[in-house]
């Protein structure tokens, strides 16, 4: 392949690649390879290809470079430098955007302004172009600079002005058209032109995603809150992706911060504040989001939360608007800069224009401080980077409870530094002793040298203190036995540990503490090997040198005594569990609970305890105990721990149905998880995620599974990835995003693929074919369902395929071939219905029934529909659980003989259905609005008259209930 050719396939690459860094990457390499050719005519091609890609991505820089010199070249050679060399590149268009950049930075005058605005007007008469997007880039200059005479008369010429090519689209026609009469206080002509861009459906790059977020606020203060939290969310997602979108993130931060949604606001604002750096020339977008940012803040101030810490705040990224910073900033330490650094542009702005335009743009925005509106979004709460701390340790036995705490979750530096605290505060050789020995412990369960050899250095401490303390047998046992017994548990080092404990209990001296230790070291060893017998003995031998130890001379302490009594009952609790003796292991626990005084022991017995509630159900119980293991574990710091207890805490209330305190905690632990950078942030996403689509909350679950797909903070493997697009694919379909819903579902095959998942290939198949199916693209519906179908066929024995996965797949492909009029239509269907009954699958079979129906009274056999349908309905009533599709097989059938006109027949099934939903009121009103209509077209206006009005007494009836 030449050079040439080269970069003529690599611009037709950069014209089918989505605009990004990816289509950087490959004009970069074209401009580079036309550039060492010498090609202008080459590299003209691609950088107005470059401008494109940079004007949607927010470059202006790379803009204004790539347009300067493209038009010089035009400017000397029209001929071989034409205004539009390939299909979506236009030097004209990108004409139209140079007054708006020169009127977003302060750096340009006015005099700049104008001369490229007559520049444009002399090129567009120069190439025989209508002037319509001359007459939109005055206007938008006046009016955006304040110079509100002038853009009054522009948008008068503008109106005026013949639409022609080079017109701004239907969409940002009317978006600018709102935004100026919100902002020139026509607030009603506004919303006019908001509504006709949402009716009519229009679109484009950036809309209508920038006119709903300048929409949002007005449609709030005229109280018109249909469909206006679900317009938030779906801007805000659309504009999230890009930071040219900075000014509509702005917007977005405004309606949370006056709308009593100041967490969310603060989340996205954290999300987005590194925006302010990515285009230094776009500073009236920067002006809207500091304004909105200051907003913010104060409204997070005035929540009560002014010392939150606004994540992002440090980077050095951000000095040319806050100066230096050592570090993250609190809300009440942002605000004042965000509203100094606004000040100062807009002053910027105004002298170049002569007025006093952005002053009142950031007075209004302050002004706003004291407007709100109660309109729940979501139920963010505000991310808290520090756990509640535990009291401070007063002595080194709280010192030694400490250390081992914080060793027993991973946190060994701290574990080691409590360690060393409770040392320093004690020269008490027994207490040293006992330090030391939470050392040998902690060092153990570390890796490394260093560890081995620290851990050496605290059994000789340990020797030597005990020793002091006149206690010669502790500390030869010490000095033989502490470094292996320490070492965890297992096929390595069992064996060892078995010899040694043997050896030391023949030969040991009558000292109850090392007769104590030794046993509860073979306890353990004993039952993780399950030979329970011999453990409940050994057991039985430590709780008789635990009374030994107690009764004779030996020295020891209460906490020394309760310490070891506590590993007796722990012991014998994990004894019961395994011999099954459920009065037993409550006893043992209730005792473990008494005795046990460290924060992680007690949060494990607490959980335990939970499960057991929860298992004998008793949920208020349990709850109450999770939520204090949960409390316990953050009191230490211990997140990774204490998000194992929050799940426990969602189950217990997820099966209590209370859906609020199930969200509010699970948000809670996605916070947790994202600051301990837990894997367990995926689960907890998605289960969030599904309660609300179950919910009907399709808008927040499609926003949050979509923010958990673009984490940094953990590792999401392929079939997470997969699980997360499905419930993304359902919730983009039930808001009635039919194509967002095949994209996510797409991708969701990508990753069941990569995970080889033979079962869920086939079902997001078989959904992406429902989908079409509902859309209308029958073709494309039996496409994918065969494809399913196929899927499953072929898994091999490993892949456990469910039967009744293949009978979905068959019945989906019936239903598709039916609807396209496909001649196996039959065939298919009743292959599906031959398997549901081969495997015994009575639901499907049931469903089935109202496949073959529906198909049937499509080909006109409408004695055979009915028939099927109503054996569909009475296969449902067999069903546990089925009421309401017996009910709605039974509507089947009577629509069927309504729209075949036999009209009388369908009045008796219309009212079967009536006593068929005799609790559900509302059903039996709509339902009987249906018999009113049938009995009219029958002729028996008098009995459809009565039925009408038994239908309003039920409305009435449910409305007083209400």
């Amino acid at each position: 392949m030449t050079t040439s050719e080269l970069l003529s396939e690599l611009i037709d690459q950069a014209t089918e690649t989505m605009w990004g860094p990816e289509l950087s990457a490959v004009l970069e390499k074209a401009l580079g390879l036309a550039q060492e050719q010498g090609n202008e005519s080459g590299e003209y091609r691609v950088r107005l290809l470059l401008g494109n890609n940079a004007q949607m991505t927010g470059d202006t820089d790379a803009l204004l470079t790539n347009f300067a010199w493209c038009l010089a070249k035009h400017d000397d050679d029209p001929a071989r430098f034409p205004n539009e060399p390939d299909a979506g590149s236009d030097l004209m268009w990108q004409f139209k955007w140079m007054v708006g950049i020169l009127g977003g930075d302060p750096q340009f005058s006015t005099e700049q302004i104008q001369a490229v605005l007559a520049d444009m007007e002399e090129h567009y008469k120069r190439a025989n172009l209508g002037l319509s997007g001359v007459a939109m880039a005055r206007f938008e200059s006046a009016f955006h600079n304040g110079h509100q005479k002038e853009a009054a008369r522009a948008f008068a010429v503008l109106a005026a002005t013949e639409r022609d090519e080079y017109s701004h689209c239907d969409a940002c026609v009317r978006s600018v058209a709102m935004d100026y009469h919100f902002r020139t206080g026509a607030v009603e002509e506004g919303l006019k032109e908001f509504a006709e861009l949402m009716d009519g459906g229009f679109s484009c790059g950036e809309e209508p995603e920038h006119a709903i977020s300048h929409a949002i606020v007005q449609l709030l203060r005229a109280e018109d809150h249909q469909n206006l939290r679900s317009l938030h969310m779906r801007s805000y997602r659309d504009a999230r992706d890009n930071a040219d979108n900075i000014a509509i993130i702005a917007n977005h931060l405004v309606f949370c911060a006056i709308t009593g949604n100041e967490a969310r606001g603060l989340a996205m604002a954290e999300r987005h504040l590194a925006w302010l750096a990515h285009d230094p020339l776009a500073h009236r977008s920067h002006l809207n989001f500091l304004t909105a940012l200051g907003l913010l803040l104060q409204k997070v101030m005035a929540a009560g939360h002014g010392e939150v810490p606004v994540r992002g705040s440090d980077t050095a990224l951000l000095n040319a608007f806050f100066g230096q910073r050592e570090s993250v900033l609190s809300a009440e330490e942002l605000a004042p800069l965000c509203w100094a650094a606004a000040d100062a542009l807009a002053a910027e702005f105004d002298v170049r224009n002569g007025n006093d335009w952005h002053a009142r743009f950031v007075a209004n925005r302050r002004a706003m401080i004291a407007e709100a509106h109660d309109f729940p979004i979501s139920a963010e709460q505000f991310n808290t980077t520090a756990p509640p701390q535990p009291e401070e340790p007063q002595n080194s036995e709280e010192w030694r409870g400490r250390a081992l705490d914080l060793g027993s979750v991973g946190q060994f530096d701290a574990a080691l530094a409590a360690y060393a605290q409770g040392v320093a505060s004690t020269d008490d050789p027994r207490e040293l002793a006992v330090l030391h020995n939470a050392a040998i412990t902690i060092h153990a369960h570390v890796p490394g040298e260093e560890h081995v050899a620290a851990m050496r250095n605290a059994v000789a401490l340990r020797a030597a203190a005990l020793r002091k303390a006149g206690d010669e047998v502790l500390a030869g046992l010490t000095e033989r036995a502490s470094e292996l017994l320490a070492a965890p548990d297992g096929e390595d080092t069992n064996p060892a540990k078995l010899a040694l404990i043997h050896s030391e209990l023949d030969t040991a001296s009558p000292h109850p503490e090392a007769q104590y230790i030794l046993s509860s070291a073979l306890g353990g060893i004993l039952l993780a090997a399950g030979e329970l017998e011999a453990a409940r003995a050994t057991l039985d031998g430590m709780e008789n040198a635990i009374a030994g130890w107690e009764a004779g001379p030996w020295h020891s302490s209460e906490q020394a005594l309760r310490r070891a009594r506590t590993r007796h009952a722990g012991l014998m609790l994990q004894l019961c569990t395994q011999e099954q003796d459920a009065d037993g292991a409550s006893e043992w626990l209730e005792k473990n609970l008494e005795l046990d005084t460290s924060v992680v022991g007690r949060a494990a017995l607490l959980a335990m305890r939970s499960r057991v509630h929860f298992q004998t159900r008793e949920p208020a119980k349990a709850l109450v105990d999770a939520d204090a293991a949960t409390d316990l574990l953050l009191s230490l710091g211990a997140r990774s721990a204490a998000l194992q207890t929050i799940q426990l805490s969602a189950a217990i209330l997820m099966e209590m149905g209370r859906t609020g305190e199930l969200r509010a905690l699970l948000r809670f632990g996605i916070q947790q998880a994202q600051m301990a950078e837990a894997p367990v942030l995926v689960s907890l996403s998605y289960a969030l995620a599904q309660d609300l689509v179950e919910h009907g909350d399709t808008e927040e679950a499609i926003e949050l599974i979509d923010e958990t797909l673009r984490s940094t903070v953990v590792e999401i493997g392929d079939h997470d990835r997969g699980e997360l697009y499905d419930l993304l694919g359902s919730a983009l379909r039930n808001s009635g995003e039919l194509g967002g819903a095949v994209s996510a579902w797409t991708m969701g095959l990508q990753h069941f693929s990569a995970s080889d998942e033979q079962s869920r290939i086939a079902e997001l198949h078989v959904a992406i074919g429902s989908t079409y199916q509902e859309a209308g693209h029958f073709e494309a519906a039996m496409e994918e369902a065969q494809a399913g179908l196929d899927v499953l066929l072929s898994a091999d024995e490993a892949q456990e395929i469910d039967p009744r996965s293949v009978v979905a797949a068959r019945m989906q492909l019936a239903g598709a071939m039916s609807l396209a009029g496909d001649d196996g239509a039959p065939d298919a269907i009743e292959a599906a219905g031959a398997l549901a009954e081969q495997i015994a699958s009575e639901h499907q079979s049931a469903e089935i029934y109202m496949i073959r129906a529906t198909h049937l009274f499509r080909s006109g056999d409408v004695d055979g529909a009915v028939a099927q349908a109503l054996q569909g309905s009475s296969a449902f009533e067999k069903l546990d659980g089925a009421q309401q599709q017996t009910a709605w097989a039974l509507l089947q059938a009577a629509h069927m003989l309504d729209n075949a006109t036999r009209y009388d027949d369908a009045v008796a099934l219309y009212r079967q259905v009536i006593d068929s939903l005799a609790q559900d009121l509302q059903g039996q009103e709509v339902i009987r609005h249906q018999l009113a209509d049938c009995l009219e077209s029958a002729g028996r206006t008098a009995e459809a008259a009565t039925v009408r009005a038994e239908a309003q007494a039920e409305a009435e009836a449910g409305r007083h209930q209400q």
